[in-house]
């Protein structure tokens, strides 16, 4: 077992390195050029439109049979990518490139929010409806229909799948051991409860997920952020130093004399590579939430993957850096996986448990959703009437992922994403001009 975990190891080490970092990057700088830097251009309009209009109004379930809401997908999307990483990630990242990271990171959400709304788009061009008249759609589907590729769009489909399944083991173990270190709760009893939890959501369907999200992630999303905002608050005298730092430590400033080329390269490659990992722009799986939404145009609903960006990079994560830099926690030796408690419990100690919460509701509602790209993923590949047992079989997951150790697990999942991203890029580079195509024809309608 040791050396197949070695083996694993090193074959993931290689296919999240630097140049695949890089590559992500370069797709969202072509994204950016390609859209006409829509993110910028066009963001009071996007964040209007998508986010403020829509939690205004509570926009409610889609009519149209087979679908959701675009609001309903936005949430359902952040639901699936805000989770421990935006805490326990984060923590990791900063810890090991210094508070630099963090200009890294907003330097990958922000091409990152382009390549995401040019995947959406792409999803929703190329969707299908099933045998029962629901839209399905994804990377796999692009890949067959766009690059006339089926057989990587049936790997695609296995990765998605394969991934989806560790994720389970993840964020019940995530979930147990919060349960555990924070309330006592013992490990199988959490598993228990998380069965049943998933498995009332899963029968529900996609529209019961989305109900669920619609209501669930404004009010984590606003938990965290209120909390992280009271703490920055109360040190807001470090705030000035802090963002300076962040600045200097980008690009080495802050090191000693010879070492700033290493500072800066280790900040960077920290930085970019949690950004990336968290808001998962480019690797395939926002297309297949946002897929059954009901729209009018892809690029309506490409709008909302910037708000998603937008929301888990440069507002949560983000949130995290300046608590850990405004506390002063950095230099205590806790490790990541608990520095972010420190940090709250600095300013008032209950305030330990608003990190337990958060951490509970990031880490429950990227499980609630994962089912659903399984169920994609088998859809794809066997038909709806297999797909629909998967939805008896992806709870089941939860306990062992809430009493076992999981460090293979863990291997297995990033490396099942890795290879998942890489053909995803692919496509999404040849069909580049399909999007700016769409784009343009939706922009030329629109006015801000």
């Amino acid at each position: 077992m040791d050396q197949l975990l070695h083996v694993l190891t090193i074959i993931d080490n290689w296919l999240w390195g630097n140049w695949l970092l890089l590559v992500l990057i370069g797709v969202g700088i072509l994204y950016t050029i390609i859209t006409g830097f829509v993110q910028v251009r066009h963001f009071p309009y996007i964040i209007r439109k998508s986010l403020i209009e829509p939690l205004m109004a509570r926009q409610g379930d889609s009519q149209e049979s087979g679908s959701i809401s675009s609001f309903q997908a936005l949430c359902t999307a952040i639901a699936s990518c805000v989770g421990s990483g935006n805490i326990v990630g984060v923590s990791t990242a900063v810890l090991s490139g210094g508070l630099g990271a963090i200009f890294w990171m907003w330097v990958a959400a922000f091409v990152g929010m382009a390549t995401k709304y040019g995947e959406i788009i792409l999803g929703l061009m190329y969707r299908e409806k099933d045998e029962d008249g629901a839209y399905v759609g994804g990377p796999m589907y692009y890949i067959k229909k766009g690059l006339h590729a089926p057989w990587l769009a049936v790997l695609c489909a296995v990765f998605m799948i394969t991934q989806i399944i560790g994720g389970n083991f993840i964020q019940s173990n995530t979930i147990s051991g919060v349960m555990k270190d924070s309330f006592g709760v013992p490990y199988l009893a959490t598993g228990i409860i998380l069965v049943i939890l998933i498995f009332t959501i899963s029968l529900g369907g996609l529209k019961r997920l989305a109900h669920v999200t619609q209501n669930l992630v404004p009010i984590m999303a606003t938990i965290y952020v209120v909390g992280g905002l009271l703490i920055i608050l109360a040190n807001i005298t470090e705030v000035p130093g802090v963002l300076a730092s962040i600045v200097k430590g980008a690009f080495g400033l802050d090191a000693m004399a010879g070492g700033a080329a290493g500072s800066m390269i280790i900040a960077m490659q920290k930085g970019v590579a949690r950004g990336l990992y968290s808001n998962e722009a480019g690797e395939g799986s926002a297309p297949v939430i946002h897929s059954a939404a009901s729209v009018s145009h892809p690029a309506e609903q490409g709008m909302t993957g910037v708000i998603e960006v937008f929301l888990d990079t440069f507002v949560i994560c983000t949130i995290t850096g300046l608590v850990l830099g405004v506390t002063g926690v950095l230099d205590s030796g806790a490790p990541a996986n608990v520095i972010a408690t420190y940090a709250f419990a600095s300013v008032w100690p209950p305030l330990q448990y608003l990190v337990a919460i958060s951490l509970l509701l990031f880490s429950s509602t990227t499980l609630m959703s994962q089912w659903y790209f399984g169920f994609v993923g088998l859809n794809y590949l066997f038909g709806r009437k297999v797909a629909e047992k998967f939805k008896y079989v992806f709870p089941l997951f939860c306990v062992v992922g809430a009493v076992a150790a999981l460090d293979l697990v863990w291997t297995i999942q990033d490396i099942a994403l890795g290879l998942l991203t890489i053909p995803n890029l692919i496509a999404i580079v040849i069909l580049c001009p399909k999007v700016r195509k769409a784009s343009k024809e939706f922009w030329s309608t629109m006015k801000d």
